[in-house]
């Protein structure tokens, strides 16, 4: 079969590996001059319209995907009586194999690899595709350190399963509960099996093993998962691997998101873990606030709150009660002191420095009218447009991330100042969505360089991307708006 030429255009050159419905070859496209890798369908048996069925969903379903951590399909055909699926070529083991020649990959690596795996899913799963395969062999690391999610070859449109009464697809050791019990796969049962994965990454085994499948399905039904106990694992990954498999479908991680926050040391300065008080949400009442981070005393992610828009007039007093107490303290006027404890409260006695005591006459108050250079002009424009307030805080933000470029291994503070002055001049132009698109975009590109440890913020910055995004929309995607 080496050197045979499929549909007049791909060359198959060696044999990558084989499963159980074919071979996975290294070919050549003759075509674009270029190197992919060819699955294979053996020679069909009897009948054969269930396997090509499957095939065909395969390439359907990988087709819909375009994403960096998902294996990219080119082509799909027939030749004689087998049909093939051109993919891109991956230069790297599967993480099964990987385990097999070089052991146990190092805590930082299957964090990474955790991370990475997360936002593949997050693809198939917005693209409406549950895998229903997630296992070590379908796991792909390049030399780059990119991972790369394959074979959807058993994948379906969430909602709609196709397969036979009582036939299970996917592999017993990484297959879900739910599964178990017959019920359809949903996304959570692809989270699922991404915790069995990293349990064997960071233990050598699947969490349940046993000698036969039926063993291994009651354990996935009533056996809590063993503890992870290697000493270099940190507990916040560990913690993510015991989230993946609770047994109730509802209390894992469904997103990215939420793998990143778990992933998150707790004591760790962050840009995204921002909780703030719920006085300081009271006041600033511009756009809606999430508690993006934080969790319940159970563990789980709390649930969504909207702040109201008509909280303006309690910001305006406050910042009144500010301006005037500044106006008094520029015309040398002064205020009694606040009524000892237990006393009743009384209003306050003004007194002018310059004048005695006996004096009635409230000459002082000529003085102050007439001086122009008491009235705070820049407050009342904040006063009266807090939107205004909100750019300057965005321009002074971009230029504080701008600063740690030099100290930094990653071009992230550049692209996330430019995004946020990008987000400041659509503000100042009226436009919110765009403004906090950019925000929130690059408040995630800071977040991953700094998971990396290739960024980290000050805590000025911290607590202005706490001000600020208290006051923009949340974003259900961070898209950039480049």
């Amino acid at each position: 079969m080496n050197g045979e030429v499929l549909a007049g255009r791909y060359r198959l050159m060696s044999l990558l590996g084989r499963g159980g419905a074919g071979e996975v070859w290294q070919a050549e496209d003759i075509v674009l001059a270029r190197q992919v890798a060819v699955k294979l369908l053996r020679s069909l048996d009897g009948d054969p319209m269930d396997a090509v069925q499957r095939f065909q969903a395969e390439a359907q379903a990988a087709a819909r995907l375009t994403h960096p951590n998902v294996v990219a399909t080119y082509d799909v055909g027939a030749a004689g009586d087998r049909v093939f699926l051109v993919m891109e070529l991956v230069q790297g083991p599967d993480l099964q194999k990987l385990m097999r020649t070089a052991g146990l990959p190092a805590a930082e690596l299957v964090t990474d690899i955790a991370i990475q795996g997360a936002r593949a899913l997050d693809a198939a799963h917005e693209a409406g595709i549950v895998h229903r395969d997630v296992k070590p062999g379908n796991l792909l690391l390049a030399p780059d350190g990119t991972l790369k999610m394959t074979d959807f070859g058993i994948a379906k449109r969430a909602g709609n399963e196709t397969t036979g009464l009582g036939v299970l697809l996917g592999t017993a050791s990484y297959v879900s509960p739910e599964q178990v019990r017959g019920e359809p796969a949903t996304p959570a049962s692809d989270w699922y099996s991404f915790g069995c994965v990293l349990h064997e990454l960071l233990t050598g085994t699947p969490p349940f093993t046993g000698p036969t499948v039926d063993v291994v399905m009651r354990q996935h039904l009533d056996v809590p998962p063993p503890p992870i106990t290697r000493s270099d694992v940190p507990p916040e990954l560990s913690n993510l691997v015991t989230h993946l498999l609770a047994k109730n479908p509802a209390d894992r991680p469904s997103s990215s998101a939420d793998v990143a926050a778990l992933l998150t040391p707790a004591s760790q300065t962050q840009v995204l873990a921002f909780t703030p008080p719920a006085a300081a949400a009271e006041v600033l009442g511009v756009g809606k606030w999430e508690e993006d981070d934080a969790e319940t005393s159970s563990g789980h992610r709390a649930p969504r709150r909207a702040l109201p828009l008509a909280k303006i007039g309690v910001a305006a007093a406050v910042v009144v009660a500010g301006v005037v107490g500044a106006l008094l303290l520029r015309s040398g006027v002064t205020t009694d002191p606040p009524a000892q404890a237990g006393g009743t409260p009384s209003a306050p006695v003004v007194k002018a420095t310059s004048a005695p005591k006996a004096t009635p006459k409230p000459t002082p108050s000529k003085t102050p009218s007439k001086k122009p250079t008491p009235k705070p002009t820049p407050t009342k424009e904040t006063q009266q447009n807090p939107q205004a307030a909100l750019v300057q805080n965005l321009r002074t933000l971009a230029a504080q991330v701008r600063a740690t470029q030099q100290g930094s291994r990653s071009k992230a503070p550049r692209d996330a100042a430019q995004q946020l002055d990008r987000a400041a001049e659509a503000l100042d132009h009226g436009d919110l969505g765009s403004a906090a698109r950019n925000f929130y975009a690059a408040r995630q590109r800071l977040f991953e360089a700094q998971q990396h440890h290739r960024w980290q913020a000050t805590p000025q910055i911290a607590a202005l991307f706490q001000t600020v995004g208290q006051a923009l929309p949340r974003q259900d995607h961070n898209n950039n708006d480049e």
